[in-house]
């Protein structure tokens, strides 16, 4: 077990200066780490939001609504469909957001209607009897979509809160429906929660001028290709005369739809084809810019992609004289005439902007539409100062730690075994160091804990072969077999020990969250080092020794 090859010492030593060099950069001050390779300044431990300070927001993802859009989505397909095929029905209505509910005129229909709608999506569920179809996705898909939506938003947040990709934020899924959002270094989170709470869903649609040709007087039955949305002038207005009822819609959870703020408190609404000339998800660039006309005002600028461009193009060309609604975030901001087709792929949005509301709303336009409305369910602030004193209280238990341990070692085992053992100790540390800034792990309150347990547990797998060593010498073999036989019968109960340690260690970081990760992260990271630095690192140095010294009694 002692007999190492001189190329295994080389490894060895090879593998400890490595991990130092990677380990190296978390201490070494500014000025330094300016003049090295970007590469290596980033081998970097992040700091975690208990540390540096910052914001903490858990979102709640309303899926129910991206579920329920689609429904209706696919109720206006099917519906289209259907009168394509010239299959007469009653009604399509969308039933609590779980499908779509089409009675149809004459149920001896039902076979020519079904085999429509299954020509439209062959993986939909079609059930019910009758003159009755009912229509709906599959768990798999519903699965998959909620997935999507959630990884979607995700990225979108990310672009927004960190368009430079220098603010460094945590933002990971939590459950089925949430967002855990940690932004570290943050003071003021005003502009923070603006940014999260605006969807930013960008659409155009055409305005029926049937329907707006009644002005406010909106019939109460909409032609079901039609919908009511208030127009930013008419919320702006409302928010001036009637404060409270302001205050209701904001505050309203579940969120309102347009057409129930439209019937509900009656602001000046438009009625808009629910169709879409094109969507947000076809631009390609927006800024904040000033018109040369109008005395300057603040406009938003844009440039659609290839495809949305030529869907612009062929829209404003089939609607000249028409009025096209500029749709943002369920309120209308524009609705000018089109006076001729628009194919440079590009245009601009007018309206009552400020100066910062047009580069906000140029940089959410640019990062793209959330998928689904976030609410802020739970907020928390940490200040750096808190983050500072948590960060010297974890620094002087980990040194007070360490020193007893170190102290213990060379009582109990003399500065011999003691001084390896508290050597290798100090390596297992550099080790995790290093391990941690090359993963970017993040260093949290309950991270600082493991690292102190670890510091305890660097030296317990020493303590068995030890005593193994020390019984081994008590049955009467020489110094050299006491060793090697101490390390070789001590491997099998060292390796159990560490072992299921390490399941609990991986078993916490995958089912617990946030401060539990923590933990988990550099407790698991300590074991494995530990492992190394236990069988291997003090084995290489008691082999050294007895090379060089040639003991006749073990010091132990």
């Amino acid at each position: 077990m002692l007999n190492l090859q001189r190329w295994q010492t080389f490894a060895v030593i090879a593998f400890t200066a490595v991990a130092a060099l990677f380990a190296l950069p978390n201490v070494l001050p500014a000025p330094v780490l300016d003049h090295l390779p970007g590469w290596y300044q980033q081998s970097r431990i992040n700091l975690g939001l208990d540390l540096r300070g910052g914001a903490h927001f858990l979102l709640d993802v309303d899926l129910r609504s991206v579920m329920n859009e689609r429904l209706t989505n696919l109720g206006d397909t099917v519906r289209g469909e259907l009168r394509k095929q010239q299959v007469p029905y009653k009604d399509i209505t969308v039933d609590s957001g779980k499908a779509v509910v089409v009675v149809l005129r004459d149920a001896d229909q039902r076979a020519r209607a079904v085999e429509a709608i299954r020509a439209l999506d062959p993986s939909l569920a079609v059930s019910g009897d009758g003159d009755t179809i009912r229509l709906a996705y599959s768990e798999q898909d519903l699965t998959r979509r909620k997935k999507e939506v959630l990884d979607q938003s995700i990225e979108i947040l990310r672009r927004r809160v960190d368009e430079t990709g220098t603010i460094e934020p945590t933002i990971v899924r939590q459950g089925d429906d949430r967002i855990l959002l940690q932004i570290p270094g943050i003071k003021d989170t005003t502009d923070l929660k603006r940014k999260i709470n605006q969807t930013a869903k960008l659409t155009f649609h055409l305005v029926n001028e049937d329907v707006a040709a009644a002005g406010q007087n909106i019939p109460s039955a909409l032609p079901p290709t039609t919908m009511l949305v208030p127009t930013r002038e008419g919320m702006q207005q409302l928010k001036a005369t009637n404060p409270k009822a302001w205050e209701d819609i904001q505050a309203a959870n579940p969120k309102l739809s347009p057409d129930q703020i439209c019937r509900r408190y009656q602001p000046q609404c438009l009625p808009v084809l629910k169709r879409i000339v094109v969507g947000g998800e076809d631009l390609d660039d927006a800024k904040a810019t000033f018109e040369q006309q109008q005395g300057g005002r603040p406009i938003i600028s844009f440039t659609f992609n290839a495809a949305g461009g030529r869907a612009f193009c062929a829209a404003t060309r089939a609607n000249v004289g028409k009025r096209l609604a500029i749709q943002l975030d369920n309120e209308i901001i524009s609705a000018p005439v089109v006076q001729g087709a628009i194919c440079g792929g590009s245009g601009i949005i007018t309206g009552t902007f400020t100066t910062q509301q047009t580069q906000e709303q140029a940089l959410l336009l640019r990062s793209g539409a959330l998928p689904a409305t976030l609410t802020i369910i739970e907020e928390r602030t940490v200040g750096a100062d808190l983050g500072a004193d948590a960060i010297h209280d974890g620094t002087v238990a980990a040194l007070v730690g360490t020193a007893l341990v170190v102290v213990f070692m060379l009582i109990v085992y003399g500065p011999v075994f003691g001084g390896f053992a508290s050597l290798a100790m100090v390596v297992n540390m550099l080790l995790v160091f290093a391990g941690m800034s090359i993963l970017g792990a993040s260093l949290t309150l309950p991270g600082i804990a493991g690292l102190v347990l670890t510091v305890g547990m660097s030296v317990d797998s020493n303590v068995l072969i030890y005593e193994r060593v020390r019984e081994e010498k008590a049955n009467g073999r020489t110094p050299l077999s006491a060793l090697a036989t101490g390390y070789e019968r001590a491997l099998t109960a060292v390796i159990d020990s560490n072992l299921t340690a390490l399941i609990a260690g991986i078993l916490l970081f995958g089912f617990g969250s946030g401060p539990i990760r923590g933990f988990a992260t550099s407790l698991t990271l300590g074991l494995l080092t530990h492992l190394f630095t236990a069988t291997i690192f003090t084995r290489m140095l008691l082999a050294l020794w007895v090379r060089w010294r040639r003991p006749t009694e073990l010091p132990i």
